[in-house]
């Protein structure tokens, strides 16, 4: 086999890496070149529109299809025309294979050679399995604790507004029913206003002070007994049934709200089980930061460092303000 033949298949065993793998690999080897002259964020930009762009893998994926990757030289501002397009795609597509990955890209965009590139030492990755060990732990942690977020977020704002409704129809139920009580208390001060009436008549109707009195207390006393009582006692029933009804939804709403009450308590202990994984997560965080600085004075890959402390960067970026750059 050619050592053309044997660059190919070195450089395809390459291209078959991941998205992020494939730029660590450029990296590492053109460290000065790319990110030493202020480029590095280029590649990080270029690297996840690759992965937004392949719908079918993401990051997992290695190279994009003809269509995907015009689009990717579209976005990036390459504007040329479809034939200048092909013509760039060509010049490319190092294996041709019809397919552009990301280490072609940076190769072709950064004006190197395979030949160059699979010369370059990729540093001494002993050292940096560890750090991304640790990076890994951090990333998982910090995905379960932005799940944990997303759900506390919607289990709070679910228990307020549960809350806030239960709280009103309480309210709304507590003014019916102190309408109806005074209603109620109304009726029976005037059925017992009638009752003491009568019986006040009665007493003076045998025991007036002359006979006089008595005649005309007598006669008052019929004119009240003859005055119907059951409209009163009807208007009286009906609304103590009414009081009866609205003091069981009452009693119903005052349920609901401590239930409602008891959610909002449980989404508490929620956030405070949250706010414990953010703490563990910035502790992991912490470490792994410093670990790469440990592992940085060593002659490990200067790309792969870079993009595993750009990672940490982003990952913070979503971390709580005020567990941020502490």
């Amino acid at each position: 086999m050619s050592k053309n033949n044997d660059n190919l298949e070195a450089f395809k065993a390459v291209t078959a890496k991941n998205y992020v793998d494939q730029a660590k690999f450029f990296l590492n080897a053109y460290f000065d070149d790319v990110v030493g002259k202020g480029e590095g964020e280029n590649v990080w930009n270029w690297v996840n529109k690759f992965i937004e762009l392949d719908k079918e893998k993401g990051k997992s994926g290695d190279s994009l299809d003809e269509f995907s990757a015009h689009r990717f030289l579209e976005q990036i501002g390459e504007t040329l025309r479809v034939v200048e397009l092909r013509e760039t795609l060509r010049e490319i597509d190092l294996d041709f294979n019809k397919r552009m990955a990301v280490v072609e890209f940076l190769v072709y965009r950064y004006k190197k050679t395979i030949t160059e590139l699979l010369k370059k030492p990729q540093g001494d990755s002993s050292l940096l399995q560890v750090a991304e060990d640790k990076l890994r732990t951090v990333s998982e942690a910090f995905d379960k604790l932005q799940i944990q977020l997303a759900e506390q977020k919607e289990i709070e704002e679910n228990a307020r507004v549960t809350l806030a409704a239960q709280r009103k129809a309480e309210e709304s139920v507590k003014a019916a029913e102190a309408e109806l009580r005074t209603a109620v208390d109304s009726l029976s001060a005037e059925e017992k206003a009638r009752a003491d009436k009568i019986a006040d008549l009665e007493q003076k109707s045998t025991t007036g002070s002359s006979q006089v009195a008595k005649s005309k207390a007598a006669a008052e006393l019929a004119q009240a007994k003859q005055e119907d009582p059951l409209p009163l006692r009807k208007a009286k029933l009906t609304q103590e049934a009414a009081l009866k009804k609205v003091e069981k939804e009452r009693k119903a709403a005052e349920a609901a709200s401590a239930k409602s009450e008891a959610a909002q308590r449980d989404a508490e202990q929620k956030t405070r089980e949250v706010e414990a994984a953010v703490v563990e997560t910035e502790k992991a965080l912490e470490e792994a930061k410093q670990y790469l600085e440990d592992v940085k004075k060593n002659a490990v890959p200067r790309g792969s460092i870079w993009w595993m402390e750009r990672e940490l960067e982003e990952k913070q970026k979503y971390l709580p303000k005020k567990k941020q750059n502490k």
